[in-house]
């Protein structure tokens, strides 16, 4: 509803108003507010079998609250259909303000300044810094000119301790084995450097968490990897780690190279057919290289590594 005009939507009641036994076109209609039919407001219409159209009524001079619309149709004979009535809320203009509280404590609800409107601008941020860290709900209401209140919005959210300062992660389910480490507001730490190697080839699952100045983690973040020794397929060259997978944007390979060499590095589709040469990788010791993989369609994939007439060969999907 609005505040100068309320609109109804009658389909079911049109329909039945046309749909007498000798069929006649709908040339008006005429409403009243809360019974009262001396004060009706009669709109003329453009002659037909079927009215289907949201009809504005002009409510300007109710007050704010409850009321009721009530509505016939006009036939080309001047017959009135039966009347049909509906309960509407009238609003008071503009939004002055927002109404907010926390966790259903709407006896200690906060005002909110808003730049008035019908689509009002929050000026100041909602204050949580009373709660602890955790999860929370707030409840969120509009006030209008008029004093009236919109119907309550609620919404769970999570509250932070400040800036990060620590993290902690683990392969698979290994929590107890989970390695931490501190890390600064701005800090960036190599976590496919710092890796550790699993002991079996295959996929696993890389999990990770931060926490705040106030000890509050975060959700914790998962993605997949794979892991292969491959020592028989590139002597020399061992623990290749493919991060992540299935891969979106950035495709990631760390390896240990026992001496420097250089190896050729490419994508095969699903058909072994070449699709994306990523060229010369010079290696020695543990070193890590990321390509992008953004180009490549959803579907399954190769990495080629190659060198000295060998190869290394380890699937991947793109996402």
């Amino acid at each position: 509803m609005r505040n100068t005009k309320t609109r109804l939507l009658l389909p079911a009641l049109i329909a039945l108003a046309a749909g007498t036994a000798h069929v006649q076109n709908i040339t008006g209609y005429r409403y009243w507010f809360d019974d009262d039919v001396d004060a009706a407001t009669t709109v003329d219409v453009t002659p037909t079998p079927e009215l289907d159209a949201a009809l504005s009524l002009n409510s300007a001079a109710l007050p704010a609250g409850h009321h009721l619309a009530t509505i016939q149709f006009r036939d080309a004979d001047g017959h009135w259909g039966a009347p049909w009535t509906e309960h509407f809320t009238q609003k008071g203009g503009t939004v002055n303000a927002l109404e907010y509280w926390f966790n259903d404590d709407v006896a200690n609800a906060a005002t909110a300044s808003v730049t008035p409107g019908t689509a009002p601008l929050i000026t100041t941020p909602l204050d949580a810094t009373a709660l602890s860290v955790g999860f929370h709900t707030v409840t969120v209401r509009s006030v209008d000119a008029a004093g009236e209140r919109s119907v309550p919005y609620t919404v769970a959210f999570a509250r932070n301790g400040g800036v990060i300062t620590g993290y902690e992660y683990w392969i698979d389910e290994a929590i107890a084995d989970r390695t931490t480490g501190n890390i600064g507001p701005a800090g960036v730490v190599d976590l496919i450097d710092n890796l550790p190697v699993p002991t079996t080839d295959g996929s696993h699952l890389f999990t990770i968490r931060f926490h705040d100045a106030d000890g509050g983690w975060s959700v914790p973040l998962s993605s997949a990897f794979t892991f292969f020794v491959g020592i028989a397929e590139i002597p020399g060259v061992s623990n290749y780690l493919l991060f992540p997978n299935p891969v979106t944007d950035r495709l990631s390979l760390r390896l240990d190279a026992a001496d420097a060499r250089p190896l050729q590095i490419e994508v095969l589709d699903a058909a072994g057919r070449t699709v994306r040469q990523l060229g010369t990788w010079n290696v020695a010791g543990t070193m890590h290289n990321t390509w992008d993989a953004s180009m490549l369609a959803g579907g399954s994939y190769v990495l080629r590594i190659g060198s000295g007439g060998r190869s290394m060969q380890i699937p991947f999907v793109k996402q």
